[in-house]
């Protein structure tokens, strides 16, 4: 693989930190006091915390999944392995790197979602406007 564009799909990654954390600041005032960060099958919470501890776990598990994102990279990058089985390891860590970033970001727009609705909580499965109808 080729050294520099190596080192751009290995440092790409380290922008959803501050991307978090934009969104988290950006909504700060308008967050509830206690945020939903467990859900059940059915898409109900059933764990909570404080705006800081869902905003601390949401930029821990980020900062762990591109630390060992970018030290597995290079332990691979070390290795005689192919340029294709390198991208499918890199592909691999995108793919989890930007699931967490959207369940982040979906935590802080469900959150805000519930502050603006009138009973929150209890319609939340049959209004369309809270959950854009994902959860019918």
């Amino acid at each position: 693989m080729e050294r520099k564009l190596f080192f751009a799909a290995v440092v790409i990654p380290w922008l959803v930190i501050p991307l978090t954390a934009l969104s988290y600041s950006r909504a700060w005032d308008r967050l509830p006091p206690r945020v939903a960060v467990h859900f059940d099958a059915n898409w109900q919470p059933n764990g909570w915390t404080s705006r800081e501890g869902a905003r601390t776990l949401a930029l821990g598990m980020e900062l762990f999944l591109v630390g060992i994102f970018t030290i597995a990279s290079f332990a691979v990058s070390r290795t005689r392995s192919s340029n294709a089985s390198q991208w499918m390891f890199i592909a691999a860590f995108y793919v989890a790197i930007g699931v967490t970033y959207f369940v982040n970001q979906w935590i802080v727009d469900r959150s805000l979602a519930q502050q603006s609705a009138p009973v929150a909580g209890a319609f939340l499965r049959n209004d369309p406007q809270l959950n854009n109808g994902l959860l019918r």
